[in-house]
């Protein structure tokens, strides 16, 4: 089994998201998955399973505590390692997920990926989230995949100092403690808008790069800004950018990829069968085959000999044989008929 570590949404190593890109011929049990993507101690890791269909894959996604039902740059990563070191000839690779078909595609600038575009709902945030945030100003909210927080200036983003676990906390909904923030950026920057993530109830406080939150947000300031796209940069320890463009049901990002590392895990991870539980180091007790009831021989089946029994002997009824001997006859049949007829008796009864 093939495994890549692929930095995503940027075009050098040690910046963009890192994600673990593992292609299997059929799926491992779920425990076994989930311990290869803990022992990652990646933010995700992707595995990808052939359907049959050239190009198509089912996906899913595992953080080091548990599997999530959506995540983009996990999903441009396994695309990318698919069209340039499984299969050179794919130009565009279709997966299977959770979340509905997603399409990844080979450009001459890097890979697209098209993320499902939900409907914002709008959103008044009470006065938690402005405390878990750090005490910042709340400019507007809306409710998309995730929950949304938008700020006036990237200034505050960058110096807000948040409680992650209060916002696992107070963030409520289907995406339970996940919370985006984003804001304008400042004049003369190479982007539109720059945006944070916080996903402590999946196992990671502040992600490096999100493509599903920047699926989220992007909308919200195509419309602001009036424009049909728009670039954004994730204001991150490693930091990352991509562009996003929206169609009528879809939100097509653009982003580059890069290999970090590529191995191999050893094959025995293939026969686990849901045995991670186990410790391997604890010496395994034989099971102990079950006590069977000595059979006597027949000839001591019965205890008694016959003509000894007593009153308080308890006969045990035998076992019925497979094919039972027919029960002996209740009458005798009369004997049968001689043939040949008695000769005739004379008898005298007087003289001459």
């Amino acid at each position: 089994m093939k495994i890549w570590i692929v930095h995503a949404f940027t075009d050098r190593v040690f910046t963009g998201n890192p994600a673990g890109v593992v292609p299997l011929e059929r799926w491992l049990p779920d425990p076994v998955l989930q311990a290869i993507a803990t022992e990652n101690k990646l933010s995700e890791t992707a595995f990808v399973v052939p359907t049959g269909l050239k190009g198509n894959y089912q996906l899913r996604w595992f953080t080091p505590t548990t599997e999530v039902p959506i995540c983009g740059h996990a999903t441009l990563a396994a695309g990318a390692m698919l069209m340039s070191e499984v299969d050179p000839s794919l130009e565009v690779v279709v997966f299977d997920t959770h979340a509905g078909a997603l399409i990844v595609r080979a450009t001459p600038e890097g890979y697209t990926l098209d993320l499902p575009r939900k409907q914002r709902t709008p959103w008044t945030p009470d006065d938690s989230i402005s405390e878990a945030l750090g005490g910042v100003e709340i400019f507007d909210a809306f409710i998309g995949e995730y929950a949304n927080v938008v700020l006036e200036s990237e200034t505050a983003l960058r110096e807000m100092k948040p409680d992650v676990a209060a916002i696992n906390r107070v963030i409520r909904g289907p995406r339970q403690g996940m919370l985006v923030v984003s804001a304008p950026a400042d004049e003369g920057q190479p982007y539109d808008f720059v945006q944070r993530f916080f996903a402590p109830s999946a196992g990671v406080d502040e992600d490096p790069v999100t493509g599903s939150a920047f699926a989220d947000a992007a909308p919200y300031w195509c419309d602001r800004f009036d424009l049909e796209s728009v670039v954004g940069f994730q204001a991150s320890k490693r930091g990352g950018y991509m562009r996003a463009v929206q169609t009528l049901s879809s939100v097509r990002l653009l982003g580059q990829v890069a290999v970090f590392l590529r191995g191999e895990l050893d094959d025995s991870l293939a026969r686990q069968h849901n045995r991670i539980d186990a410790h391997p180091e604890a010496p395994q007790r034989k099971k102990r085959r079950a006590r069977r009831a000595k059979q006597l021989p027949a000839i001591f089946d019965d205890p008694m000999l016959p003509g000894f029994e007593t009153e308080a002997t308890t006969t045990v009824a035998e076992p019925t044989p497979p094919n039972p001997a027919p029960p002996p006859p209740t009458f005798h049949p009369a004997p049968p008929e001689d043939q040949t007829p008695p000769l005739p008796r004379i008898v005298v009864t007087g003289e001459g």
